[in-house]
């Protein structure tokens, strides 16, 4: 999965994927939706091919996120091709908020994509969503000191819809 660490790679993610994140973000109004992306990394980025939907259990769901923990377990153990989170922001940007950066350490370890969406406005009658790629970046600021914790960063990336 190193294919994004140091690079500025594409996140390749089909139509298909996009709107079905974007119909489970819809479904879920005005809760902020939550699940996994499923792919692979490839030269030049990371290719998504599926989308898992997972219960946002967080207390307010309306402002925050939480995976369901026997789902997210399930993805773990059961689906090789875990390579991120997907969640949405109702009412706000799709940029990452402090909770969505304080929330990261318990992801990061497993995840490299973490995406988040937002509805659109338009005119089409099918949902649609404004969707923002970020790569994970673990940061030391000294290496050699092993009780260092381990901070987390996300770096935007680029999306290509195929």
């Amino acid at each position: 999965m190193a294919a994004l660490h140091g690079q500025q790679n594409m996140i390749f993610i089909p139509s298909s994927v996009d709107q079905e994140m974007s119909k489970h973000m819809y479904n879920s109004l005005p809760q902020e939706a939550c699940g996994v992306v499923l792919g692979e990394a490839a030269a030049g980025g990371i290719r998504i091919s599926r989308f898992q939907p997972i219960r946002n259990v967080a207390p307010n769901p309306l402002h925050h996120f939480s995976l369901d923990e026997a789902e997210w377990i399930r993805c773990i153990f059961n689906e090789p091709q875990l390579v991120g989170i997907f969640h949405s922001h109702p009412q706000t940007s799709p940029v990452p908020s402090h909770q969505d950066l304080m929330a990261l350490p318990a992801y990061a370890e497993l995840i490299k994509v973490y995406l988040i969406g937002t509805p659109a406005l338009t005119s089409k009658s099918e949902p649609c969503m404004h969707l923002n790629g970020y790569e994970i970046l673990y940061n030391v600021e000294d290496p050699s000191k092993s009780n260092q914790q381990k901070r987390y960063d996300l770096q935007p990336a680029q999306l290509r819809m195929t």
